[in-house]
């Protein structure tokens, strides 16, 4: 399919302009500060005739992921851009999709048709969101009126909900051209930090328990513990585990983004000349596991669609056969009743390895790991094909380059025969890695979830990586040269 028809509506899509000048490293911070500032301005923000809404505990894995707060402007976060990205990138992978994205209109096209693909996914989540958890019920009940998806304060909620995902796009895009780095990665990162450090330092719940109920975070929790008289150390253990987890998976990740194998390479024509090619254990990043943890995220709306209500769902010997699937098929493909119980998130945690005697635990575990694994083995695969990061792909670029592997002939093709030995197989390995610590972090109950660590781990590799590139780039000629790094 060509995608030439969507090109006469990109001229009603606003796009952010390329800046025309160097931007010095101090205005690219400036501006991603100002629009991490303004995506903790919106996440506060309500729309009118919305309250706080108390999030059951296996949806709260979704505001991570997609960045979101919800009830705020940014209920579905960064979820639109994601979800808008991976359908495209399935289509234009498996050939659907007509668009060569080697040139520069073609790019053009293919990023302003994921544009109005976010906008219309905004517009769909939106209502998936307001309709399921019934945002806006409480206003609407305290002035007499009942919650309809036709009453305009519904309708505004949907309007403004798909607005705050739409603002977010632009932000992001401000944030690639005029900033550092990706905005969807300063945002992902700025939830979980955000999550992270209220969920250790929090101490609203101590000052004001009403309004911030179970607020209190972990140490202001064991210093309470401590300082009791009946002081518990088993049960300072068991507050503390959620902390201890989530460090392990950090230094785990860290460890494992250090990671790479190396080969070596040199210029036909010099003698004593080369260089290496790094290919990093995390070969494929934290790709599979966002696109992953997005489908999955995605999948937990399904039952609004056939009338289950989120926030309250009916009895299931009360739901008809098809509502009855539906429920069945999204509680086993996501982390659901494995996220842990009364207070003590994650089944791996010891308040909750008693869960572990029920067989439905188990075969709900079994489930959701398998499916989690292959969908990032699936996405793994897929990403390395459509990205440059094959073998072929590879041996071309360093073809190019003028350089070979030593003690091999200069052929692309004996290249890439040499790379078809280390690149499949590290996919499928890094796939597997980085899904396995997302979901074991997860079982752990590690705070800011397994996914959310792990991008962020990766989202500030990068970052640093980036940063030290910006600086470099603002030196002065003559002192790169002295550095070393002309």
């Amino acid at each position: 399919m060509n995608l030439e028809f969507v090109r006469p509506l990109l001229k009603f899509i606003p796009e952010i302009r390329l800046p025309k000048r160097h931007i010095a490293f101090k205005e690219k911070l400036i501006w991603s500060v100002v629009i991490l500032a303004l995506f903790y301005i919106m996440g506060n923000i309500r729309p009118l005739g919305v309250s706080a809404v108390d999030l059951p505990l296996s949806y709260r894995q979704f505001q991570i992921i997609f960045a979101s707060n919800m009830g705020s402007l940014v209920s579905v976060g960064i979820g639109p851009i994601v979800t808008a990205s991976i359908v495209l990138q399935l289509l234009v992978g498996s050939k659907m999709l007509d668009i060569d994205l080697t040139s520069n209109d073609g790019k053009a096209l293919f990023q302003g048709t994921q544009k109005i693909l976010t906008v219309i996914i905004a517009l769909f989540e939106a209502s998936a969101i307001v309709i399921g958890f019934r945002l806006g019920e409480q206003y609407l009940t305290a002035i007499g009126r009942t919650w309809a998806i036709s009453d305009p304060i519904v309708l505004s909620a949907i309007f403004q909900v798909a607005m705050g995902s739409i603002i977010l796009m632009y932000l992001d895009e401000i944030v690639s051209k005029w900033g550092i780095g990706s905005g969807i990665g300063l945002f992902i990162a700025a939830g979980v930090s955000l999550h992270i450090m209220s969920g250790t330092f929090g101490f609203l719940g101590a000052i004001d328990p009403v309004n911030y109920k179970g607020q209190l975070g972990i140490i202001p929790n064991v210093l309470s513990n401590l300082l009791s008289s009946n002081a518990d150390m088993y049960g300072i253990f068991i507050l503390l585990f959620p902390l201890l987890a989530t460090i392990v998976v950090f230094l785990i990740a860290v460890y494992a983004e250090s990671m790479r194998l190396e080969i070596p390479l040199s210029y036909g024509g010099v003698r004593g000349v080369g260089g290496r090619y790094p290919l990093k254990f995390f070969y494929v990043s934290n790709i599979p596991v966002i696109l992953t943890a997005a489908l999955l995220a995605n999948l937990q709306m399904l039952p609004t669609l056939v009338g289950v209500s989120i926030q309250n769902p009916p009895p299931f010997n009360q739901m008809n056969l098809l509502q009855q699937a539906v429920s069945t098929f999204v509680q086993y493909v996501t982390i659901g009743q494995l996220s842990g119980r009364g207070g003590n998130p994650g089944i791996l945690n010891p308040a909750n390895l008693i869960m572990l005697e029920n067989p439905q635990v188990l075969l709900h575990l079994a489930i959701y790991t398998t499916v989690f694994l292959l969908l990032c083995i699936l996405f793994g695969k897929f990403w390395v094909e459509t990205t440059g990061l094959g073998a072929d792909r590879v041996a071309e670029q360093i073809q190019k380059g003028g350089m070979q592997i030593p003690g091999f002939r200069r052929d692309q093709r004996v290249v890439e025969r040499v790379l078809n030995r280390y690149i499949p197989h590290i996919t499928i390995i890094s796939s597997v890695a980085v899904g396995a610590l997302a979901v074991g972090a997860d079982l752990l109950g590690a705070m800011g979830s397994g996914t959310g660590i792990l991008l962020t781990v990766g989202i500030l590799y990068r970052l640093y990586e980036e940063i030290e590139k910006e600086q470099m780039a603002d030196m002065h000629p003559a002192f790169r040269k002295f550095m070393g790094k002309a």
